[in-house]
């Protein structure tokens, strides 16, 4: 009798794997968007991964679950899977401009962490087309608008910008964009006008409060960059994005204690969060508590070892413990990965200086030269070289 209930039980299981296998992406890409809407972000994701396993040529699925990702900060994961959309259907004008602001959120205006592109200027080419596709898209002006930020085209941010406000004069990421452009041509006025403009039209808008508290941090004025900060997790308790700056600011304030309290909470509310534990990896770190250093990148490794960022800290770790070999090993992995990161050849040269390997130091900074880092490029001329 125990034999053949186990045989029924057996069969049911198998009966259930293979019908979520047969179910319909549609289905499955429905319990995708009401698990997301209870809050259940990992259960989401999978649904809508099942959805593109079920049907791949489906560009919904790949969008819902690249617009989940951004949300909740994986930019990595968030760049891949709307790359595959866009490569999928290039005239989506939601999937090319989700993509554009992925890069952009992930400060990612060179291609350098994706390796989807090479330069800012593909980058650009790529916003104008999502401008093509959707004219009357503001959102997709305000990224034109940030690729010339970047580039230090303030005349032309400017321009963009205001394009943007044409379209949707209360338009919160419009304001906000403005407001940076305004900071980082020296405006400091201009750009508070220009967030408080943002958050009189949108009290709840997160990206003012984290945009003011950049703004103050970066001037030193840690206690008001701090009370802007936690004014906007007043509004959102459970923003990464607020938490994530917060801890630099403390980190900066000299209190790494609770810059420790904000990354562990972000860990808490996502434990897949990599750059949390990097974050703590560096503070323990510059205190001299290598080993628990050490667990947190390695941590980020084991979450995503295809992660170059998390090399890198590890390489830093093992430098500062004047372990050149592993720092090395790691460094290595790291190009691996990425092999168009040019700082991290800059790193590899000075561990090769150290180790008072001339030529292979030489073979380092030249690849970071040609890959158009400045200080590789300075190292070059003054020993007489090109690259």
């Amino acid at each position: 009798m125990k034999i053949r209930l186990l045989l029924i039980l057996l069969l049911s299981i198998f009966s259930k794997a293979t019908f979520c296998q047969n179910e319909s992406a549609k289905n499955l890409f429905e319990k995708g968007k009401k698990t997301e809407q209870l809050g259940l972000s990992d259960r989401a994701e999978e649904y809508y991964r099942q959805a593109t396993n079920a049907d791949p040529d489906d560009t919904a699925p790949l969008l819902a679950l690249g617009s989940l990702q951004l949300r909740r900060s994986h930019f990595d994961d968030a760049a891949t899977t709307l790359r595959n959309a866009v490569n999928l259907n290039d005239t989506l004008p939601e999937a090319v401009n989700l993509l554009v602001f992925c890069y952009i959120e992930n400060n990612d205006f060179e291609g350098i962490k994706s390796n989807h592109f090479s330069g800012v200027d593909n980058l650009l080419k790529l916003a104008e087309q999502a401008v093509e596709l959707n004219p009357e898209n503001a959102d997709a002006y305000c990224n034109i608008a940030l690729i010339y930020n970047y580039k230090k085209n303030f005349t032309n941010a400017i321009l963009w910008a205001k394009k943007a406000l044409a379209i949707d004069p209360k338009l919160p990421r419009a304001t906000n964009t403005l407001g940076v452009i305004y900071y980082n041509r020296g405006n400091d006025n201009d750009a508070q006008e220009q967030f408080r403009k943002t958050l009189a039209n949108d009290p709840d808008n997160i990206d003012a409060y984290y945009n003011l508290g950049v703004m103050y941090t970066q001037k030193n004025n840690y206690e008001t960059a701090i009370s802007y900060l936690r004014k906007g997790l007043q509004r959102d308790n459970k923003s990464i994005k607020l938490y994530y700056y917060l801890g630099i600011a403390f980190v900066q304030r000299g209190d790494d204690q609770k810059a420790i309290q904000c990354y562990e909470t972000i860990i808490g509310l996502d434990s897949l969060y990599i750059p949390a534990y990097n974050r703590l990896g560096a503070i323990y770190g510059k205190k001299g508590n290598y080993e628990e250093a050490i667990a947190y990148h390695q941590k980020a490794t084991r979450i995503n070892p295809k992660d170059a960022d998390s090399y890198k800290c590890l390489g830093k770790i093992y430098t500062d413990k004047n372990d050149y070999v592993k720092a090395l090993r790691n460094y290595q992995k790291a190009v691996a990965i990425n092999e168009r990161d040019h700082e991290t050849y800059c790193l590899i040269a000075k561990l090769y200086a150290k180790q008072g390997n001339s030529a292979r130091e030489t073979s380092s900074y030249k690849k970071a030269a040609k890959l158009g880092n400045k200080e590789a490029q300075a190292w070059m001329v003054s020993k007489g070289m090109a690259w």
